[in-house]
C-alpha cells in the first residue's frame, strides 16, 4: 500500500505558496518603484561606491549651475560691451566726418545719443541686480542721464558709483572665475575722451564750419579715442575668453553628470523588462501553487482506496 502524508505534502506546498507571493510582492515593487532595493543598507557591498558616486554628481550638478549663471553673466556683458564699442566708433567716425569737411551738423548730436545709450548698457540689469556696480548691486553705476551731466561733472570719474567688488565664481573643483565688470573699468577711458569734447564744445560750440582750433581739437581727439575704443575691445575679448572657459567646463560637467547618472542607474535601477518578466513568471508560479494547494486539501485516502 503507498502511504500518503497529507500533512508533509501541505507543508511544501504552503511554504512553496508564500515563496511565490514574496516573489512576486518585491518583483512588483521593483516595477512600481523602479529601484533595485529600497535602503541603503540592501546594497551590501556596493554602499560606499553608490554614496560616493551621488557625492560626486550632487557637486558637478553645483557646478553645472554655477557655470550657467557664469555664462549668462557673461552673454550679458558681451552684450553690452559690443554696444559700448559700436557707439564708440559711431563718434569717432562722426569726428572724421567732421574733419574730412571742415563742417558739422551732427557731431554732437551723435556723441548725445551714443553716450545715452552707453549709460543705458552700463546701467543694465538682471532681476534687479545691476551688473556692473561690483557689490553694490541695487544701484546704478551710472549717477547722470545725458552729456551734460557729464560736462557738468568735475571729471569723467564722477559719474560712476559702483564699487571695486567682482563676482567670482567657483564653476570647477580647482577653479573660480571671475565673472563680473566694473562700470568705470570699462567706460572710464571713452567717459573721459567724450567729455573732452563735450566741455570742449560748452565753450566752443562745434556746429555748422569749424575753426582751425575746433578742427586741431578734433583731430587730437581722435588718438584719444582710438585708445579708448582699444580697451574697450581689450576687455571685451578677456570677457570672452572667460566665457570660454566657463563653456568649455560646463561641456565637461554636462559629460560627467551624464556619465554618472548611467553610472548609478547600473547599481540602483531596475531593468524594467527583465523585472516585469520576472513578474510574469511569478504571477504563475503563484497560480499554480494556489491550484495545487487547494487541490492537495481536497484530497484525502479515499482517493487511493
Amino acid at each position: 500500500m503507498t502511504r500518503v502524508s497529507s500533512y508533509g505534502q501541505q507543508q511544501v506546498m504552503l511554504n512553496s505558496l508564500l515563496t511565490n507571493q514574496s516573489n512576486l510582492f518585491e518583483d512588483q515593487k521593483q516595477v512600481a518603484s523602479g529601484k533595485v532595493h529600497d535602503t541603503y543598507k540592501d546594497f551590501t557591498g556596493e554602499v560606499s561606491t553608490l554614496l560616493g558616486s551621488k557625492n560626486i554628481l550632487n557637486r558637478t550638478v553645483s557646478y553645472i549651475g554655477a557655470a550657467t549663471h557664469v555664462k549668462r553673466n557673461l552673454d550679458v556683458n558681451d552684450l553690452q560691451l559690443t554696444n559700448l564699442i559700436g557707439k564708440a566708433e559711431d563718434i569717432r567716425h562722426a569726428v572724421l566726418e567732421t574733419i574730412a569737411q571742415d563742417k558739422t551738423f551732427v557731431l554732437m548730436d551723435t556723441v548725445e545719443e551714443a553716450f545715452s545709450s552707453m549709460i543705458a548698457s552700463l546701467n543694465t540689469d538682471i532681476g534687479g541686480v545691476h551688473i556692473f556696480s561690483g557689490g553694490r548691486t541695487d544701484v546704478k553705476p551710472i549717477v547722470g542721464n545725458n552729456l551734460s551731466d557729464l560736462v557738468a561733472a568735475a571729471s569723467a570719474s564722477d559719474m560712476f558709483q559702483n564699487d571695486q567688488r567682482k563676482a567670482v565664481a567657483k564653476i570647477g573643483q580647482n577653479t573660480n572665475l571671475e565673472y563680473s565688470l566694473l562700470a568705470d573699468g570699462v567706460a572710464g577711458n571713452i567717459f573721459a575722451a567724450i567729455k573732452n569734447i563735450g566741455d570742449f564744445d560748452s565753450g566752443t560750440p562745434i556746429l555748422g564750419d569749424i575753426t582751425p582750433a575746433q578742427l586741431a581739437f578734433l583731430e587730437s581727439q581722435l588718438v584719444v579715442l582710438d585708445s579708448a575704443i582699444e580697451d574697450l575691445r581689450i576687455v571685451n575679448s578677456e570677457n570672452g575668453m572667460r566665457y570660454g572657459r566657463a563653456d568649455d567646463l560646463l561641456t565637461e560637467h554636462e559629460d560627467r553628470e551624464t556619465f554618472m547618472l548611467n553610472f548609478i542607474s547600473d547599481i540602483e535601477d531596475v531593468n524594467m523588462a527583465e523585472a516585469i518578466t520576472r513578474v510574469n513568471n511569478d504571477q504563475i508560479a503563484l497560480d499554480v501553487s494556489y491550484k495545487l494547494t487547494g487541490e492537495l486539501s481536497r484530497m484525502s485516502l479515499l482517493n487511493f482506496i
